[in-house]
């Protein structure tokens, strides 16, 4: 029974583009209520999902989230990161894990975010990447990088740009490549003080590319609602979230029509805030 739900896990892993490598999924509560657009957000969890967003992130702050994926917890996509700076830039710790302990994809990844002049963001992220499988299957891994880049045209518009594994190595497993090389493209824009709009465009070079769209609106001081939709695969996602002093929590659902309600939560303490 054990090794069919292994074997189960691996053909969706393999054949359904929701699953191919989940850990390359954008990660925290806000990104995930905003139809899972990243790359040109400046926040913690930028150093998951485009290095250079953190690069003005000056608080040593800590991060957890946490994803139940379709409402099975054998689909559940973990993160914990910890951003901190340093002189030559911030730096950032962070580790994710899908899936459970039969077979659970891992991935620990050391960032620098730096920023050159007040227009211009470059952050480079160094991943160790492993996949667990139970009873007699072989276990693999590898090693790649990520590089992203964001230039402030104004105050209230950002350009974002992300590439996953430009480098093209492989993680073997059932002879198919199993570590996609992934590009994002995107731009961020406040329409006042209280609204954002974020939109991009990933290709994803195992599947077609995907179209993102998020809305964001502060309703009261430091409180946001949030909403968003993704294009291939099907998304339709809401969230809300609050930034109170130390604190960020961030709470989304995410709808698919075929395979039903994923739900997200994220939690970020700023151990020692500056300015």
């Amino acid at each position: 029974m054990k090794r069919l739900l292994i074997s189960g896990l691996l053909a969706l892993s393999l054949f359904t583009p929701t699953y191919a490598w989940d850990l390359q999924l954008p990660s925290g509560g806000r990104t995930n209520a905003l139809g899972k657009c990243s790359v040109a957000l400046n926040d913690f969890w930028s150093c998951h999902n485009n290095p250079a967003g953190f690069a003005y992130h000056n608080n040593v702050s800590i991060g957890f989230a946490y994803q139940n994926k379709f409402m099975l917890k054998e689909l559940g996509y973990k993160n914990a990161a910890i951003v901190f700076p340093l002189n030559v830039g911030i730096f950032s710790i962070d580790a994710s894990q899908f899936g459970y302990s039969l077979y659970n994809e891992n991935i620990i990844g050391f960032g620098l975010a730096r920023s050159f002049g007040p227009n211009l963001r470059i952050g480079l992220k160094l991943d160790y990447l492993f996949l667990k499988i139970s009873e007699g299957y072989d276990n693999k891994s590898t090693a790649t990088f990520e590089l992203g880049l964001q230039y402030q045209i104004n105050e209230s518009l950002c350009l974002g740009a992300y590439v996953f594994n430009p480098i093209n190595v492989k993680l073997k497993t059932l002879n198919k490549d199993k570590i996609p090389i992934i590009m994002r493209l995107g731009f961020s824009y406040f329409v006042s003080e209280e609204f954002m709009i974020t939109s991009e465009i990933e290709e994803n070079f195992e599947y077609n590319f995907s179209y993102r769209l998020g809305l964001e609106y502060e309703i009261y001081k430091n409180f946001f609602i949030r909403s968003g939709f993704q294009l291939k695969p099907e998304l339709f996602t809401f969230g809300i979230g609050y930034d109170y002093d130390r604190y960020i929590i961030d709470v989304c659902a995410q709808m698919n029509q075929v395979l039903g309600v994923s739900l997200n939560c994220s939690f970020v303490f700023n151990i020692k805030r500056n300015g």
